[in-house]
């Protein structure tokens, strides 16, 4: 009875987990479809013949910051808006050209994936001496067998 309770026990936490993982992805789904929507309001509402670059980054921005709570590096995420708010105040103020502000958001985008792609890799490489480490204790520990008739187990 208590060995049921127990496999019950384990099968509805492990349902909660799996439970609430699909919620956290019908709640990034909704809230991508949300910004996918908000962004083509603001193309509809700012078209590209629209000079008004602060207001349209704006317009986009409030649209996008629905997914932060999903992004993996909320910094980033941050870094990346910021970046194109100074560049539309200086296309607004003719302080650079499209081309240039192109130019530098192009810039800001690969520094921005470099910096993701590295730190993805930090995880990865933390995660690989954690599991070498814990293989190496595990391989260091002595290891005692019992035999009991025609069965042999060890720990």
């Amino acid at each position: 009875m208590r060995k049921l309770a127990i496999v019950a026990l384990c099968a509805a936490l492990g349902g909660c987990g799996l439970m609430a993982m699909k919620q956290r992805q019908e709640q990034m789904a909704a809230a991508i479809a949300a910004k996918d929507q908000g962004i083509g309001a603001c193309k509809a509402q700012y078209p590209d013949e629209n000079k008004d670059f602060v207001a349209r980054n704006k317009c986009s921005f409030e649209a996008a910051k629905v997914v932060r709570p999903f992004a993996t590096y909320p910094d980033l995420f941050d870094k990346s808006w910021a970046t194109v708010a100074v560049l539309a105040e200086e296309l607004d103020a003719k302080k650079i050209t499209r081309a240039q502000g192109e130019l530098q958001l192009a810039q800001m985008n690969s520094e921005i994936i470099a910096e993701e792609q590295r730190r993805n890799l930090a995880n990865r490489s933390v995660a690989a001496q954690e599991s070498a480490a814990s293989a190496a204790w595990m391989a260091s520990r002595p290891v005692t067998c019992n035999r009991v008739g025609t069965s042999t187990t060890c720990y």
